[in-house]
């Protein structure tokens, strides 16, 4: 494990990693809770232009806006992902990759002149329903089929020589970043989603012409676990490296995963709840990650619902504020300080329930 006094020092641990001469190509992903740095890391290794790194992250994401009065999705004219979509006419290609994704006859239709995106349910007749408002999920999803299809033909297109290329956009790519593509999305379709990834890199990255090396980073425990297990056997082709970032009052601790157990989310929470109470550092997402960790100790020893793993005086009053807190809007809830009551009330049922469900064994956090 190491230890680092600034996101920016964590960046520069990864890159030096991903800067590392190999024959085989560089691959890095790396797991941390939300609030941990992930988008900044994202950041500080995209800050060039097109030409060195192709990314995925938030920021790619503010592109789009739903117009709800006119029911469209709107996308930034003047970004380089529209700009992409409109030279490449790469259209087709993401409504097939959105397609899959949704597996529903959900199918968007682009205006890219006026940078609007309808979306219909496609009936194979005239009386086809336009017009249709989207989830946040199938939001997500398309955002990611379009940088999906922007991956693609970057691939493609660094497979060939030089002379033989249709375009120079991406003769000088060194960075491929993704970071976290799985907002307000399923469970099935993140398996699908980090399947297509892992397939698309495993079978079309090219160790002759191809030297981007590859970082993605998530919240997610599932969809790191599908890339760890997949990634890890293919030590023919990929420097493989998986990370895990964990944040407490002043340091970021960035551990290696290695072996071939199974990435244990629960323990992983444990361990960053207990960081935030010794450092006097409870924020509400941390409400939120003990919610996470009750849920799943209801669903593993079956009980009907996750406040049954709260024995204590003030159990109702404590489920309310959780239910506040993991819910809430941030612009609303997270700036706001806890009050010395919320805190200690979190300390004691924390640590009650730990001492209460012994199948968390001794020694794992």
């Amino acid at each position: 494990m190491n230890s680092f006094d600034s996101i920016e020092n964590v960046a520069d641990n990864i890159k030096y990693f991903l800067d590392s001469k190999s024959r085989k190509i560089n691959l890095a992903i790396l797991y941390a809770f939300n609030a941990t740095g992930k988008t900044r890391i994202s950041t500080i290794l995209n800050e060039t232009n097109l030409n060195e790194c192709l990314c995925y992250n938030a920021f790619v994401e503010d592109y789009f806006t739903w117009d709800n009065e006119n029911c469209v999705f709107l996308i930034d004219t003047n970004s380089w992902l529209a700009n992409f979509i409109n030279e490449q006419g790469i259209e087709n290609d993401v409504i097939d990759n959105f397609s899959y994704l949704v597996n529903s006859k959900l199918e968007p239709s682009f205006n890219l002149s006026e940078g609007q995106i309808v979306f219909k349910i496609a009936s194979g007749d005239d009386d086809s329903a336009e017009g249709i408002k989207i989830s946040r999920g199938e939001e997500s999803l398309f955002r990611w089929s379009i940088f999906y299809t922007v991956l693609s033909t970057a691939l493609d297109v660094i497979k060939d020589d030089f002379d033989d290329r249709f375009t120079s956009l991406f003769n000088d790519l060194k960075y491929i970043i993704i970071d976290d593509p799985i907002s307000s999305i399923d469970d099935s379709k993140i398996i699908t989603m980090a399947l297509q990834l892992v397939d698309k890199i495993n079978n079309d990255v090219d160790l002759k012409h191809q030297n981007a090396s590859i970082l993605i980073t998530t919240h997610h425990a599932l969809f790191y676990n599908v890339l760890y297990n997949s990634f890890r056997r293919n030590n023919k082709k990929f420097n493989f490296k998986s990370y895990i970032l964990l944040k407490n009052d002043k340091n970021y601790e960035l551990k290696t995963k290695d072996g071939d157990s199974p990435f244990a989310y629960h323990l992983t929470i444990i361990s960053e709840i207990k960081n935030a109470i010794e450092s006097d550092n409870i924020k509400k997402y941390h409400f939120n990650l003990f919610r996470t960790l009750l849920e799943k100790t209801a669903n593993f020893l079956g009980y009907q619902n996750w406040a049954d793993c709260i024995n204590y005086e003030k159990r109702f009053e404590f489920v309310r504020i959780i239910n506040l807190y993991s819910h809430g809007k941030l612009s609303d809830l997270e700036y706001a300080e806890l009050t010395y009551e919320d805190k200690d009330n979190f300390k004691s049922i924390f640590n009650q329930f730990l001492d209460e469900f012994k199948w968390f064994k001794e020694g794992e956090v």
